[in-house]
């Protein structure tokens, strides 16, 4: 009785830093679903479900994010090696940016170089826009309204796996580079 009086004072906060929050799952969930199907289509060259049959018929939410999937894969390397750079970063809306020049350490990079970067900053962008919104259109529960939501988990997600060396802004709008230890890629 004395212990069960004791206890009755005590509170128990338990924080759970390794486990996903449901819409992380579905945001991998729906990644994991196009690289799976982009496998698929350049294993078989083609969405069909025989040879002698008709394509099969996909949304346009769904091949448009196959289209921007398949876009982010063929940039990567390059948005990889910008962010190195310390030419582009991450926004915590979820988007890819040209770096503000006063985080830049020693010499700026060439014109040529942040014309190249806006170019694959605006395909990433538009690409992530696709993205997004087939997590909503594939996921019941989430609609457009939660869209900002969907935004923010992919940026902390990206934030979370990138690479030591990179900025990036956390959620108080504050850019950041990401120590040289713990890194690792989405």
């Amino acid at each position: 009785m004395v212990a069960g009086m004791g206890l009755a004072g005590c509170t128990f906060n338990f924080d759970v830093t390794s486990q996903r929050t449901a819409l992380e799952n579905q945001v991998m969930g729906t990644y994991k679903e196009l690289d799976d199907d982009l496998i698929l289509a350049s294993s078989v060259r083609g969405l069909k479900t025989k040879v002698d049959t008709a394509p099969v018929k996909v949304s346009a939410s769904k091949q448009g994010a196959l289209d921007a999937r398949q876009n982010q894969l063929f940039n990567q390397d390059d948005i990889d090696e910008l962010k190195q750079q310390q030419i582009l970063g991450e926004a915590a809306g979820g988007t890819v940016v040209l770096l503000p020049r006063h985080l830049v350490k020693g010499e700026a990079p060439a014109t040529k170089d942040y014309a190249l970067a806006a170019q694959i900053a605006a395909e990433e962008n538009r690409d992530r826009q696709a993205i997004w919104q087939r997590i909503i259109d594939a996921n019941e529960h989430l609609s457009a309204r939660d869209l900002p939501n969907v935004k923010m988990t992919y940026a902390k997600m990206l934030r979370d796996s990138a690479a030591g060396g990179v900025w990036y802004q956390d959620d108080t709008g504050s850019w950041v580079q990401k120590p040289s230890h713990g890194a690792g890629r989405l």
